[in-house]
């Protein structure tokens, strides 16, 4: 399991910068959440879609007073940044890859920045952001700017064990192979604050609507522990005296003492459901959060 009060670089994750006028209502138009009743210095889950209602990228969204920042693997940001931009020459914003501008921390335990100015979703200490995601966090610092001594005294970790927390709390983490494969919801995008069903159209948005107003997604995020040594993505779940393929692994990550995967699997799993990934068994984790229904 994951040390308590760790530190975690986090090389693989990028930054998407947007600024200008036009910044939120041009994304109001193009991302599942609603970024114009989203509070300053607030932070939540959101996605970007291609026409067609697959998720090209799900990110965490940041804004501030005079920019948006958009948190994502960089194999996604390396797709998603061209088709954001792809009508933003109409519009008064820029769109640009902030990752080397910035340095990005995750955090476990967070009782090292509990002192830290700021409320239960963004704290900030001297330059130092904190996103605080239950009782993780992922600090956001400017390239070259010292870690507050809070957490300069942390040992730090592996940016693998930090992205095996994300995978053991459900979220959307997932690389460019990918992308464009899910509509949101395949990932629970909604359940944790990512979709708004009464904003105005964005990119993708009728199937978006379509699945959850006529109950057209069956799928849903699951996380599963098993052996550090199990390879492959061939999940197989158990119905009756066969094994059958289970659902799509979308992310791995190891804790140093169990493997974590996330995998889309349908929400009808029968009860106590048993799994296997190649030759090791699979433990399905209790989702921390309830998947979202229609009212």
């Amino acid at each position: 399991m994951v040390p308590m009060s760790q530190l975690f670089p986090l090389p693989s994750l990028g930054v998407i910068r947007a600024s200008g006028a036009d910044r939120i209502s041009y994304l109001q138009g193009q991302l599942t959440s609603d970024i114009v009743k989203q509070p300053e210095n607030h932070w939540n889950f959101s996605g970007h879609c291609d026409p067609k209602g697959k998720m090209i990228a799900a990110f965490r969204l940041l804004k501030q007073a005079e920019q948006l920042l958009l948190l994502m693997p960089k194999s996604l940001l390396e797709l998603d940044l061209p088709a954001l931009s792809k009508y933003a020459v109409f519009n008064k914003i820029d769109l640009v890859d902030a990752s080397a501008e910035l340095q990005l921390f995750g955090l476990t335990d967070n009782a090292a920045i509990a002192d830290w100015p700021g409320d239960d979703n963004l704290k900030q200490q001297d330059q130092a952001l904190a996103l605080i995601d239950g009782d993780r966090a992922i600090i956001v610092l400017p390239q070259g700017a010292e870690l507050p001594a809070s957490l300069a005294a942390l040992a730090q970790g592996d940016e693998q064990q930090f992205i095996a927390s994300e995978l053991a709390a459900a979220r959307p983490w997932f690389e460019a192979e990918h992308s464009s494969e899910l509509v949101p919801q395949m990932v629970n995008l909604d359940a944790i604050g990512g979709i708004a069903y009464n904003k105005g159209c964005y990119i993708g948005q009728e199937t978006v609507a379509r699945m959850y107003f006529r109950g057209g997604n069956k799928r849903a995020l699951y996380t599963l522990a098993t052996s550090v040594d199990a390879d492959g993505d061939d999940l197989q779940l158990k119905l009756g005296d066969n094994w059958r393929r289970a659902g799509t692994i979308i992310a791995k990550a190891s804790d140093g003492e169990r493997l974590l995967l996330t995998a889309v699997m349908t929400k009808e799993l029968p009860e106590a459901p048993e799994f296997m990934l190649g030759e090791h068994t699979a433990e399905l984790l209790e989702r921390p959060y309830p998947l979202m229904e229609k009212q």
